[in-house]
């Protein structure tokens, strides 16, 4: 039997903890990554050998766009230079490619094709500091995190462009401008971008509870017309000092058929409002309990199980999946249908109960699915760095949950701190 010294049996246990690693496909060693790009932080690379995916994953690295293709992982294309860019979002189809342009004092909504090209911008907070009295009023504008409808054409995104339209009688007393963004829906062939504070321009789709906040991570469901679910923030009763962030899911056209039957803010019983006034139709799916943190839904391709974040404490995040229960947003057969009542409001948190843990980590976020529905991507941090991973979904063919392959876990990008962890990805055929 051959006999090493200490040092050279360190170096083989090193070794072959690496490999075995890389066969369990948790991170993978580092001869299967290849550098596909510089960033300001360093190389960014790809973990070409083990990170097998369908499709193509788009994400900004130092604010610039990306696609990785999962047919050629050793050329990462770069779509957009020299702008902000944030939370991309393809189309269903897969032809086009809607983010976000961000300056110091607003931002821009904006769409290219997939390919990359020319941002055609379709809603610009562009505006100007006026002096009002002792005070001075902005009519910049913040939009954020597009989600495009299933019609290829009609964009969800948050904005406060209303933030001058509502008067203090109906959302409560304040000194300043509206600023929590709420959820809109226009269509990327308008020929007037949203820059007025009122009711034109864009299709009002969720209010907000003001100062908590404001609305954040609107999804369209697909295979189920006109519903959406988003994540809200409110402060809860009695005190209104502790934070509830739940997911709640809307009929997209709800608000919109309430303002033509009833166009005066003040006799419409659907609006924003502060600690606890504000009226909605959106139908919670988690509930509002104070502390309690489920954020960040990525509906699976067929639309019937969301996949999201729950805050376990101040430093493990899991992720869950969930069935999405139907007919909570509207009955079409029930011309008195009330999305608030207590029968309606129960059924819609019925399925909560059916969660199913899926793994925890510090600061797992963000998480998207595969279009054929086979894997999940989501951001993780270790070592102090954000970075892409992969696994594998499994569906039990008996029960109809979800879990993971543990052994597929796998790293996709060492990314040296180039991630934006804050924008979101997006996974196209």
């Amino acid at each position: 039997m051959k006999r090493y010294p200490p040092w050279k049996l360190i170096i083989l246990f090193a070794l072959l903890t690496m490999s075995l690693q890389g066969c369990l496909g948790l991170g993978g060693s580092d001869i299967n990554y290849k550098s596909v790009t510089t960033g300001k932080n360093g190389d960014v690379k790809i973990n070409s050998q083990q990170a097998i995916f369908q499709g193509k994953i788009y994400f900004t690295l130092n604010r610039n766009l990306y696609m990785l293709d999962g047919k050629d992982k050793e050329h990462l294309t770069q779509l957009t230079k020299g702008m902000d860019i944030r939370d991309p979002a393809v189309s269903p189809n897969g032809k086009l490619i809607a983010f976000i342009i961000h300056y110091k004092n607003y931002s821009d909504l904006a769409y290219i094709p997939a390919s990359g090209g020319k941002p055609k911008i379709i809603a610009t907070g562009y505006g100007q500091f006026i002096p009002v009295g002792g005070s001075v009023r902005s009519t910049y504008h913040w939009f954020a995190q597009p989600a495009w409808d299933s019609d290829n054409e009609h964009i969800y995104f948050l904005g406060d462009n209303q933030k001058h339209y509502w008067d203090p009688r109906i959302v409560g007393n304040y000194d300043a401008d509206i600023l929590d963004l709420q959820v809109f829906k226009m269509s990327i062939h308008d020929k007037e971008l949203v820059t007025v504070d009122d009711m034109e321009g864009a299709q009002v789709v969720a209010y907000t509870s003001i100062g908590a906040g404001g609305l954040r991570d609107p999804a369209y469901r697909p295979g189920h017309k006109n519903e959406l679910v988003y994540t809200s923030y409110k402060y809860t009763a009695p005190d209104y000092a502790r934070l509830a962030v739940q997911i709640n899911i809307i009929d997209t056209n709800a608000i919109y058929n309430s303002i033509q039957q009833y166009p005066n803010p003040f006799t419409n019983k659907y609006h924003p409002g502060q600690r606890g006034t504000e009226y909605d139709p959106g139908v919670a799916l988690t509930p509002e309990k104070a502390d309690l943190t489920n954020m960040q839904p990525s509906f699976s391709p067929d639309g019937n199980t969301l996949i999201y974040v729950r805050r376990e404490d101040a430093t493990h995040m899991s992720l869950y999946t969930m069935p999405v229960v139907n007919g909570v947003t509207s009955d079409p057969n029930n011309p008195a249908f009330d999305p608030n009542s207590d029968a309606n409001t129960k059924k819609g948190l019925s399925a909560y109960g059916q969660s199913m843990k899926l793994m925890t980590g510090q600061y797992i976020s963000q998480p998207i699915w595969s279009p054929d529905g086979k894997q999940v991507a989501y951001y993780d941090y270790h070592d102090n760095i954000f970075d892409l991973w992969l696994a594998k979904i499994v569906k039990n063919p008996k029960t109809g949950t979800y879990s993971i392959d543990k052994n597929s876990i796998t790293q996709l990008t060492q990314a040296s701190g180039n991630l934006d962890a804050d924008s979101r990805a997006t996974w196209g055929k």
